[in-house]
């Protein structure tokens, strides 16, 4: 396969790298490794120079204040963005890849009008609240119900695994309507404030230095019903088209590309056995290794961008990059483990540690999550086994 881009989107590629050099700072830079974050005010101040910038939400319209990118110059900027080691804002604050394209395709202009320029400028911040205890990649078993009283929902039940919620003023939350059919068919998709009265949030403590998870309580919280997207019961169709809006996106590849630099640095940096770790042939063997299935990815991720220039649609191969590309990271991140030899324990010698070795550390921690969240590799290799290879189900 030959790879390439038209002069106009190399040039473009050369301007998010360098301004991203020039305007990040060093208190957010290297603050992303292994999905983990930058605390939340450095996060903020770095949103809005790139809300000044024009470089949120980058597949919407003008009109909305999106940045208006096709498919290919959205792919470039990720990528360079991600090889920065910025931090990932559309994980960390989820409005910006999730909620606002849902109010775009799915919401009245109202709400558009309401909630999306306050998303773009981060004057409001949003949390998901789709998990449950009981419904996490059976996400159709949720039970947090949104009964019907006059202009309003009420609504109670327990949300959980939010990012940020303990950060956010509002949550979009998939709610149960109805129970008397199947499980999809009674899910709403409902915007609730968290300064409602009812509402409680706890942030779930964790291993990393921050709290990036939430629980949501909500008893008999009342919420208007103009704060319902698209029709009622049609929340499960609105939850499966999440996917859709960032589909060549699905996975960070660039963070893979930028890993495995780090894992190099450091085999260049670190001894063993008196030698740069680099030197040993094992070593080595396994960052080769990792280096071609990095590359064999890309271009998996550029076959799905030609195909979807192509056609609109991203073809089969677009399924795959979530799966492949987070185990793949998780073993990328572990060889940078690896690398780091005794400075992994930097975790309890912060001291005699430079801030990008401690963010491996953390990084290794957060990671493990990364083929649980947003559809485990198991559910992923079921979607594939059904809707692309067309396997029988059991």
């Amino acid at each position: 396969m030959k790879a390439s881009f038209s002069q106009e989107d190399e040039a473009f590629r050369e301007e998010v790298s360098t301004w991203i050099k020039e305007n990040a700072s060093p208190e957010i830079l290297h603050k992303s490794f292994g999905g983990t974050s930058a605390d939340f005010e450095s996060l903020l101040k770095w949103h809005n120079k790139l809300y000044q910038k024009g470089w949120l939400a980058l597949g919407f319209p003008k009109e909305r204040g999106g940045a208006g990118l096709d498919d290919t110059k959205k792919f470039l900027f990720n990528y360079e963005y991600s090889l920065s080691g910025a931090p990932r804002l559309k994980t960390k604050i989820p409005s910006l890849g999730m909620m606002a394209p849902i109010l775009i395709h799915f919401g009245t202009e109202e709400q558009q009008d309401r909630f999306i320029p306050d998303m773009l400028s981060a004057k409001t911040v949003w949390a998901q609240g789709f998990s449950e205890p009981n419904a996490g990649s059976d996400l159709a078993s949720l039970k947090v119900s949104a009964i019907p009283d006059g202009d309003d929902f009420i609504v109670d039940g327990q949300k959980v695994w939010s990012s940020m919620a303990n950060h956010a003023d509002w949550v979009f939350a998939l709610v149960r309507t109805d129970s008397s059919g199947k499980k999809q068919q009674g899910i709403s998709f409902l915007l609730i404030d968290l300064k409602s009265p009812g509402v409680t949030v706890r942030p779930i403590e964790a291993l990393m230095d921050d709290k990036p998870f939430c629980e949501i309580f909500f008893d008999n919280v009342r919420v208007p019903k103009e704060n319902l997207v698209g029709e009622l019961h049609q929340g499960w169709n609105i939850a499966k088209s999440l996917m859709e809006f960032e589909r060549i996106n699905v996975f960070p590849i660039g963070d893979l590309i930028y890993a495995l630099d780090l894992a190099l640095k450091h085999a260049k940096k670190n001894m063993s056995g008196g030698k740069p770790l680099i030197e040993n042939k094992a070593f080595r063997r396994k960052l080769a290794e990792l280096e071609v299935e990095a590359k064999a990815l890309l271009y998996t991720f550029y076959k799905a961008l030609s195909k979807s220039n192509e056609t609109g649609v991203p073809g089969v191969e677009a399924n795959i990059l979530k799966v492949c590309g987070a185990e793949l990271y998780q073993k990328t991140i572990d060889l940078n483990m690896e690398a780091l030899g005794v400075y992994a324990q930097s975790w309890y010698n912060l001291e005699e540690c430079d801030d990008i070795v401690h963010q491996i550390t953390k990084g290794w921690l957060c990671a493990r999550s990364m083929t649980i969240g947003g559809g485990s590799s198991e559910i992923q290799r079921t979607i594939i086994a059904l809707q692309v290879l067309g396997l029988p189900r059991k």
